[in-house]
């Protein structure tokens, strides 16, 4: 099967610019955690960095490795869903509830 260059070209940039963006929002979820010492926003950036991460592994392995597609999503998955997971317990502070 060939490849189509313009296709591959774009779905990397696209991939750099999403990591980039969403490393700089769980830098700075990360830092208003370490201001705050709050464990629901440092959940919070960890999940993030890892939703972030996925398709960045992802296009490595691809590239780097040569996965085929099925391989990098499978890849991408086993960080984004860890992600998703955290970003969701961040949501749910343990302990007394929160007063409105």
């Amino acid at each position: 099967m060939p490849t189509n260059t313009t296709l591959t070209v774009a779905t990397l940039v696209v991939t750099a610019v999403a990591v980039v963006f969403g490393g700089v929002v769980a830098s700075l979820a990360y830092r208003a955690a370490s201001r705050t010492a709050s464990r629901s926003l440092s959940l919070l950036s960890y999940g993030l960095g890892a939703v972030a991460l996925g398709p960045l592994v992802g296009a490595l392995g691809a590239v780097a490795l040569g996965l085929d597609a099925e391989s990098t999503l499978l890849v991408q998955g086993l960080l984004v869903a860890p992600g998703f997971a955290l970003l969701i317990r961040s949501l749910y502070p343990v302990g007394r509830p929160a007063r409105a």
